[in-house]
């Protein structure tokens, strides 16, 4: 708005001045990082997952020709960094695994316990009980078991079972995140001297698969 005014021969101006305020919002931003550790999970079944233990039936065994049998275990886990199988003799003490059911004081030796850091496996001869890993689609250490394609080959590597809580006890170690399932197969291997009692035995092993961390 303006006014002109005639002041005693004086002009004068005057000027109204107004300002109208924008309306702008202030912002600010921060990051927020989300974070959650999906824990290892394992699964372990070996040959038909029964509920009670498993039998693998070695048959009738004539002193001088060697009896096979073989367990299959499947292990499924989400590991990170893989996982390790491991097996023991299950309570048992000393180098034997099978005793004589009508005789406790009968029983039938080991071959020489498995030791991994010796990596002592061997071709089977001779009398004993042995196994070796002869496959898995995990990861098979041929330096330990050797190459064979099936448990009566010679290329074959046989150890005894290790004693329970004995130290080294891995058969197979796989260091890798799997997706699906891995099977590792495990061959048995067993002769007696002639002199051997007659009867039935049996003995007892547990496998275990921890996962690696």
């Amino acid at each position: 708005m303006k006014m002109n005014k005639i002041i005693a021969g004086t002009s004068a101006f005057a000027l109204s001045l107004a300002v109208v305020s924008g309306a702008m919002a202030a912002t600010d931003s921060e990051d927020t990082q989300l974070q959650v550790n999906i824990q290892d999970t394992i699964n372990l079944v070996c040959d038909g997952g029964d509920t009670t233990t498993e039998t693998v039936d070695l048959g009738v065994l004539t002193a001088g020709t060697p009896v096979t049998g073989s367990t299959t275990c499947e292990v499924t886990t989400n590991a990170q960094a893989g996982y390790v199988l491991e097996v023991e003799q299950d309570g048992n003490s000393g180098a034997t695994t099978m005793d004589n059911d009508n005789d406790d004081a009968i029983d039938i030796a080991d071959k020489t316990a498995w030791d991994q850091t010796a990596a002592n496996a061997a071709a089977y001869s001779g009398t004993g009980l042995g196994f070796g890993v002869l496959s898995s689609t995990a990861t098979k250490n041929d330096t330990w078991w050797g190459t064979a394609a099936a448990c009566t080959d010679a290329a074959q590597l046989y150890a005894g079972f290790p004693t329970n809580g004995a130290a080294n006890n891995n058969i197979m170690e796989h260091t890798a995140y799997a997706a699906a399932s891995t099977e590792t197969v495990i061959c048995y291997q067993l002769d007696v001297p002639a002199t051997q009692e007659s009867g039935v035995y049996h003995g007892t092993v547990t496998y275990t698969a921890t996962s690696a961390l």
